[in-house]
């Protein structure tokens, strides 16, 4: 058996090394040029077959579970690769930072050589990254493998940018968006159960192992069925498509989607410490409290649609100033109750009945006025809810190894109120294309497909 582990330790070295110099040779190739684009498949103007609807979500969905099914197992991780806390802590806050960073590149290369090339390269990518990570014996190998599963979850853009070309229509989109969300909660579900609960009985690299199979599953079928989906029509250069989303209505609301992430990643990434080294409880806790988070968010977007106006705007306005409220009845909890885990579990579960209704709502908002360059601002999108949070969710893990319960409180409870202080500063003048997509006739962004 130990030299059976060697052997796969040694193939995963070799695979981590090999994919690394794989891309540093095709960034060199293209240098020299872009291949040619595919025209974009006459399907495609004639609508998305349901089956492929529930492909974009599966690998959407899979990208989060691919970080949440080992967050309860981090302590455990970091006795088997000899990590700290912080550094374990870290390989989640990564990995958020590096698929936005790869994003912008694989956005930008879904916009010039089409949709189909760069997601299949993702996909194949996730599936070798993860065997390297659930093969790894020491943090640092497992810590390159996490990188390359940030590379290959740059595919997040490109399905975004996907939902943009089969859904022209704003209310199709939001229901789209809407879908893709509530599928990436049921991973969100599972996920912590299924690895604190393998963990259990086997181990914490068996679930790896078990995505790595699935990715190969879902990059075969991608290769049999997927069509070119990106538009014909020929492309600006990154820079100005960079200019076009860089108006300030769109920065903020890019930041105020950016402060709604900051405080899920510092849930997502340290939740585990706070159940298991601060409170003194168990794995299985830890899952079971993902899972209720998780929950929460499926079932507070299906409440919040059925209450809320079918303007968007409005929609828009009432989910995340809810959200921002949110923040500081968890800041006062915290205040008088923080040595007692009840006060963490009911601040952080009022953010999460209501945060996915509030990130739908400014995300459909945002991709509105960006229909030629849906690529590259899928990218951008992903760069805002991951760099400024994996930051400042390293921050509060800072704040609390040295503050304990309640300096993670404060940190998880202040990102939710600047979330609702930076979107009024959308709100109190929105732009024309804003109040014409709420007001057009007919328009219910609300109805999201059950």
């Amino acid at each position: 058996m130990h030299v059976i582990l060697r052997i796969i330790e040694c193939l995963s070295k070799g695979i981590v090394s090999f994919i690394f110099l794989s891309f540093l040779v095709l960034c060199v190739c293209l240098l020299r040029g872009l291949p040619a684009r595919a025209p974009q498949h006459p399907s495609v103007k004639e609508g998305v077959q349901w089956s492929w609807v529930v492909f974009m979500g599966a690998v959407y969905t899979l990208t989060y579970f691919t970080t949440d099914q080992y967050v309860p197992n981090l302590p455990e991780m970091g006795l088997d690769l000899n990590g700290s806390q912080g550094l374990m802590s870290f390989t989640v806050q990564m990995n958020f930072v590096v698929k936005a960073f790869s994003g912008v590149f694989t956005a930008g290369l879904s916009d010039r050589i089409g949709r189909r090339p760069t997601l299949l390269v993702c996909i194949f990518v996730l599936s070798l990254a993860s065997f390297c990570c659930g093969s790894a014996q020491r943090v640092e190998w497992f810590v390159a493998a996490r990188i390359l599963q940030g590379m290959g979850e740059s595919a997040e853009p490109v399905i975004f940018a996907m939902a943009r070309d089969y859904f022209t229509d704003p209310e199709q989109r939001f229901r789209m968006v809407a879908a893709l969300n509530v599928m990436s909660i049921g991973g969100m579900l599972v996920a912590p159960v299924v690895g604190g609960f393998v963990s259990e009985f086997s181990s914490w690299r068996v679930p790896f192992w078990a995505l790595a199979l699935t990715w190969a599953l879902l990059g075969i079928y991608a290769c049999g069925t997927m069509v070119e989906s990106c538009p014909d029509q020929q492309s600006d250069t990154s820079l100005k498509d960079v200019l076009k989303i860089f108006q300030p209505e769109l920065l903020w609301l890019l930041l105020s989607e950016s402060c709604m992430m900051a405080a899920y990643l510092t849930f997502n990434a340290n939740v585990s410490y706070l159940v298991q080294v601060v409170f003194r409880d168990s794995t299985m806790t830890t899952s079971m409290i993902m899972l209720t988070f998780g929950a929460l968010n499926g079932l507070g977007l299906l409440v919040m649609k059925r209450i809320l106006s079918g303007n968007l705007l409005e929609a828009a306005k009432t989910a995340v100033w809810i959200y921002a409220s949110t923040g500081l009845i968890f800041s006062i909890l915290g205040l008088f109750f923080s040595q007692f885990m009840w006060a963490y579990l009911l601040g952080s579960f009022l953010q999460a009945s209501v945060g996915v209704m509030a990130l739908v709502s400014v995300n459909v908002l945002f991709f509105e006025p960006l229909k030629d360059c849906a690529g590259m601002a899928a990218a951008c999108e992903i760069c805002a809810k991951s760099v400024i949070p994996c930051l400042y969710s390293m921050m509060a893990t800072q704040s609390l190894i040295f503050s304990g319960a309640f300096g993670l409180i404060q940190c998880q409870a202040l990102a939710c109120l600047v979330s609702g202080l930076v979107f009024s500063c959308f709100a109190r003048s929105p732009p024309p294309w804003a109040l014409e997509a709420s007001e057009r006739p007919g328009s219910d962004y609300l109805a999201v497909s059950e």
